[in-house]
């Protein structure tokens, strides 16, 4: 359908269903929607917004903080670092945010105030200063721009304002920043306290632009604070769809926010399919089959109680509203106001007690491969060519287009055709989903993959490796100022203080690349064959792969303090760690730009937002450089027995011809009906790969 269509058959929602709370509570001032990358947030936030800007008074703003901006593709029209009114809707702006403009404003206004404190407080000369105040803010960018969206809110400018979050990961790290700024003031104020310490013993304690400057950081910090745990004004919407690994990643995100103090009212799973075609398409009714399971057990943690889908107070229960899964992309103000009627209908879960899974395995994956009979849907493809002599193999892309299973399935592929070769598949992003894919739990320790010789998987956890690294570094910060500074001196207590904190210092992003250099012990070693990674949705991905040389830096500016300042005091091991992680950076940096080593495979499926951010993935890692050899369009609908699927087929082909020119090598995998999942599922999948 094109603009100006007709709506969506009222069928399809739910007539006379309470509408979601945030679609009607006026006290609302602040929504934030996230979940999975590929559920439909920014669908839900714009649709929300459109709705909310036509049918409450007060203007609308709608506001994106991923790193891979989707707003200019769901309203069909330019939308940058600035506020743009919609088109056609003059209660309506959106601003897709650039974070690195709001990190060079604040240097701007509080650079030289930094400077001074830096300057005050440690041993630092101004080299020392200015690069540490370079390294270490790249990631607080992000929480800028945030507290810039909460200053709109607390000045009323728009009646509500909605935030599109980038996927789960991402958006954890984005809500714990205002926790991370609160480190960094507090070792800012470590070093500001010999300051005051010394004018209190020589003169007159004098107000300066230091005290200006820690006066409003934590005003904006309790501001934010504030406004993310408001019951009354603020709501997060998780966005999720009735599969196993999206509903168990919004369940972790859920138990997030509450831990936050956030507050969740509503849920909604979109893409729930109907009965309309189940009847007569058979590729419908499994699909249709398969998503009860998740549909229970979404209904049992976040079925409507007795406050019901408007409960609009804090603790009140959250609601779980479904939206049908449609045959068509939802993009332009016409298909959003579309959506957003289904979205003000949509009743509670429902799962049909008739409609009983099928169990999946090998011989319903088989079953399935032989059913949609995949050929080319268009142009030439080829399939996947990959060695196990490539060593590292990135799978990268959107969220939920399927890349946690296609690196799954490739590194399941290498362990069964290089016999006696041992494998490593891993993760670092931050919501994990190996677990869920591979049907087996796995955690921060390599654990081998059951029923495959020579797999072994890992869910790194980031921030444990980091922590290691920095209670060696303040362990003997400790042990050297205690026997340098055994006569009592009080500005050498002051001094400890501060290089003990210094360690926090660190740029946002460090933790998962130190991970990742970690590896490269076990790459020393031998020990494996080829590491197939499982990268996090692009924005993150992007930042992971850029983060090399801006971590190169910060080794280089911290390791130059523990020289300059040796004979004052011996950080031995500390030195020798920077030493060897600064090794392991190189390693790191050599390898993904080694193109006979490492490889990118991207995967997208054949929709306008997926190959658009498809195409700046590629296009930055080009700059990067890293190299991606392929490319796997997933989930291809094949001609069906039903007008759905012949429409989804339909709309489809002209984005699958764009996705193969992405790249030298694509390779097409069909739709399924059921999420592979398990080592049976896998082996199929792979096959249909390779």
């Amino acid at each position: 359908m094109a603009d100006g269509e007709p709506a969506e058959p009222a069928a399809l929602g739910r007539p006379g269903a309470q509408p979601p709370s945030f679609l009607v509570d006026e006290g609302l001032r602040f929504l934030m929607f996230g979940g999975k990358g590929g559920v439909g947030k920014t669908t839900v936030a714009a649709a929300t917004a459109l709705h909310r800007a036509h049918e409450r008074p007060g203007a609308v703003l709608v506001v994106s903080t991923d790193p891979a901006h989707s707003l200019s593709d769901a309203f069909e029209q330019p939308i940058g670092d600035r506020i743009t009114p919609i088109r056609g809707e003059p209660e309506l702006f959106a601003w897709a945010v650039d974070a690195g403009k709001r990190l060079q404003t604040f240097k701007d206004r509080y650079g030289d105030a930094i400077a001074t404190i830096m300057d005050l407080g440690t041993y630092f000369d101004h080299d020392d200063i200015r690069q540490f105040l370079e390294l270490s803010l790249p990631g607080l960018d992000e929480l800028m721009a945030v507290i810039e969206i909460a200053e709109l809110v607390r000045e009323q400018r728009y009646a509500l304002v909605i935030l599109d979050t980038a996927p789960t990961g991402h958006t954890l790290r984005l809500l714990a920043l205002p926790e991370l700024m609160a480190r960094w003031l507090h070792v800012l104020d470590l070093m500001l306290e010999k300051h005051r310490y010394m004018q209190s013993v020589f003169g007159r304690r004098r107000r300066d632009e230091t005290d200006d400057f820690m006066e409003a950081m934590t005003a904006d910090m309790e501001l934010l604070r504030d406004l993310l745990r408001a019951p009354r004004t603020t709501e997060f919407v998780p966005v999720t769809i009735p599969e196993a690994l999206s509903v168990a990643e919004t369940g972790r995100l859920a138990d997030a926010l509450e831990g936050m103090g956030v507050p969740v009212r509503t849920v909604v799973v979109n893409r729930v399919a109907r009965n309309a075609d189940a009847a007569e398409c058979p590729f419908c009714a499994r699909r249709r089959r398969e998503q009860q399971a998740s549909l229970r057990e979404i209904a049992a943690r976040f079925g409507a109680d007795e406050a019901g889908a408007g409960a609009l107070s804090a603790g009140a229960g959250t609601a779980a509203v479904s939206v049908p899964l449609l045959p068509h992309q939802v993009h332009g103000q016409a298909r959003l106001r579309q959506f957003a009627g289904l979205l003000y209908r949509a009743g509670p879960i429902e799962p049909d007690a008739s409609a009983e899974p099928s169990a999946p395995g090998a011989s319903a994956g088989e079953h399935l491969a032989e059913a949609v009979g995949l050929a080319p849907p268009v142009g030439t493809v080829s399939p996947a060519r990959i060695t196990v002599e490539q060593t590292f193999i990135l799978v990268g892309g959107k969220g939920g287009v399927g890349k946690t299973t296609v690196a799954a399935a490739t590194a399941l592929h290498l362990a069964r055709k290089h016999e006696g070769r041992r494998v490593l598949l891993f993760s670092v992003d931050p919501a994990h989903s190996l677990s869920d894919c591979l049907g087996q739990n796995l955690g921060s320790q390599i654990a081998a993959v059951e029923g495959v010789a020579g797999l072994d998987a890992l869910e790194m956890a980031a921030t444990s490796v980091l922590a290691e690294v920095s209670g060696l570094y303040a362990g003997e910060v400790q042990e050297a100022f205690t026997a340098f500074g055994a006569g009592g001196d009080v500005e050498i207590a002051f001094d400890r203080r501060v290089m003990q904190e210094l360690i926090s210092l660190t740029p946002p992003g460090l933790d998962e690349l130190m991970a990742l250099m970690k590896l490269m012990d076990l790459v020393q070693e031998g020990r494996y064959a080829a590491y197939v990674l499982d990268l996090a949705p692009t924005g993150h991905a992007l930042r992971l792969l850029q983060t090399p040389e801006l971590v190169r830096q910060w080794f280089t500016a911290l390791f130059r303090v523990l020289l300059k300042y040796q004979n004052a005091f011996s950080l031995a091991r500390a030195g020798e760690l920077l030493r060897q992680k600064s090794k392991q950076l190189r390693q790191v940096r050599q390898l993904l730009t080694d193109g006979e080593r490492c490889q990118l495979v991207a995967v997208a499926i054949p929709e306008a937002m997926a190959v658009e951010e498809t195409r700046r993935l590629l296009d930055s890692l080009a700059r990067i450089p890293t190299r991606c050899s392929w490319v796997v369009a997933n989930m291809v609908t094949a001609p069906g027995a039903c007008a759905f699927c012949a429409a989804v087929r339909e709309e489809q082909l002209p984005y699958l011809q764009e996705i193969e020119a992405l790249g030298p090598g694509c390779v097409c995998l069909p739709a399924f009906p059921f999420e592979p999942r398990g080592v049976e599922a896998l082996d199929r999948l792979a096959r249909l790969i390779f």
